[in-house]
């Protein structure tokens, strides 16, 4: 249950126009590994994990309904977000604590997935702002791809304002501590992936203006082999099971 944080506004220009950033899927075992350093480095700098732990490799990330999205600089990794569909057996990563929320979803029959797993580490010369206006883009071409209607997430209470503003997101459950970034306190928020109306005209250009070829939007499944070596740094901690107590 990584929580979002507010970004700055992006620079809203077409991916065409963005030479120094690349933004896919992560498909080979060295994207995968660069960004969950990177997500670990900053969880840990946040004091959000601890400094022990090499990667930052949580459960979810290794079920096959998660997908790992980079931006890269000069074929380095400096920014990821995953996006995983509802459907585990597991559950979905939030349901640990908003499992009433979650249900309600479900119950809907609205196909949903949740947004985590954020970092960013912005090079001098690029905004954190455009890194996280390219990730999530792509996430929500993606997420249309796929079938989803809605996207939930957790971010801190004084970014919610931001994403209710921005994009439309509205609130679904109240104030809870999450053990996952070391008990501080988030909200979950659920967002529109089709319905533009939801958003502000600046954001509507960027999610829903254009197109991606169905290759770069294709999902990707992590092979056998990478999937026994990132088992090696799986993080169980605070984890749950659906219909735990």
């Amino acid at each position: 249950m990584d929580r979002l944080s507010r970004p700055n506004l992006p620079v809203f220009r077409s991916p065409d126009e963005i030479d120094r950033v690349q933004v896919c899927i992560a498909r080979s075992r060295t994207d995968w590994v660069s960004a969950l350093q990177l997500l670990q480095r900053r969880y840990c700098e946040a004091g959000l994990s601890p400094a022990k732990a090499v990667i930052r490799v949580l459960p979810y990330h290794l079920w096959p309904e998660t997908q790992l999205i980079v931006a890269k600089h000069r074929d380095q990794v400096i920014g990821s977000v995953s996006l995983t569909r509802d459907g585990n057996t597991e559950g979905i990563p939030m349901e640990a604590t908003y499992r009433d929320a979650v249900a309600e979803l479900r119950r809907q029959g609205t196909p949903f997935g949740e947004v985590c797993s954020l970092s960013v580490d912005s090079p001098e010369d690029l905004s954190t702002g455009e890194i996280f206006g390219q990730l999530t883009r792509l996430m929500m071409f993606h997420a249309r791809f796929v079938g989803l209607d809605k996207l939930i997430a957790v971010v801190h209470p004084r970014h919610a304002k931001f994403y209710q503003r921005a994009m439309g997101f509205q609130t679904i459950g109240g104030l809870c501590s999450y053990p996952h970034v070391g008990g501080q306190p988030g909200i979950p928020i659920l967002g529109h992936v089709n319905d533009r109306s939801h958003y502000r005209s600046r954001w509507q250009r960027f999610y829903f203006a254009g197109e991606y070829a169905p290759a770069e939007l294709s999902p990707h499944t992590l092979s056998q082999a990478d999937l026994a070596f990132f088992r090696q740094f799986l993080s169980t901690t605070n984890w749950f099971k659906r219909g735990a107590a």
